[in-house]
């Protein structure tokens, strides 16, 4: 499959990388839910915008990388914490696009043609899921309300082509 997609954010806006959860204790910590495969977005002095508040600067983080602890300068209270509860954080599109290095994101593959190695059309990106550990890719067939899902992975997705606009896949009744 190649590259894979770094920002589970399809939206065509700046891409959320992580959505403030539930404060953490009385000293300003919040819970950050992670929207994003890039390891260390959530690093001491990192800059994010805040949906509602603009940047905030990360000054402390800890915890599990599958949910870390983040404290945010000028945020030293429960008060401040439960502010910003439930806002979504991002990057610019082209900080996402710069840390992915060649990889792809989530909203690059919305719109694609999905085709099989002939050139079977089967239909367009409609959407991209996130189901357990693996991504899995809606494509709704042209003229249709009938959707296929195909799973992320290298034996089903065997390219994906961002400036061919299209994406070539193997349904998996085709490989038993």
């Amino acid at each position: 499959m190649g590259p894979r997609s770094t920002s589970r954010s399809i939206s065509t806006d700046d891409p959320i990388v992580g959505v403030v959860g539930a404060p953490h204790g009385v000293r300003g910590e919040v819970k950050v839910q992670p929207r994003t495969d890039i390891a260390g977005r959530f690093r001491k002095g990192s800059r994010l915008l805040c949906d509602g508040l603009g940047e905030l600067v990360v000054a402390s983080v800890r915890g599990a990388a599958d949910v870390p602890i983040v404290r945010f300068e000028g945020h030293s209270t429960r008060t401040d914490a439960e502010r910003i509860r439930g806002r979504a954080l991002r990057v610019p599109r082209a900080e996402a696009r710069r840390a992915a290095k060649d990889a792809y994101l989530w909203a690059d593959l919305l719109g694609l043609r999905a085709e099989t190695s002939t050139g079977q059309s089967l239909g367009i990106v409609s959407e991209v899921l996130r189901a357990g550990e693996t991504d899995v890719l809606v494509v709704r067939a042209e003229g249709s309300r009938e959707e296929l899902l195909f799973p992320a992975i290298a034996s089903v997705i065997r390219e994906v082509d961002i400036a061919g606009g299209r994406i070539v896949v193997m349904p998996q009744e085709v490989l038993e």
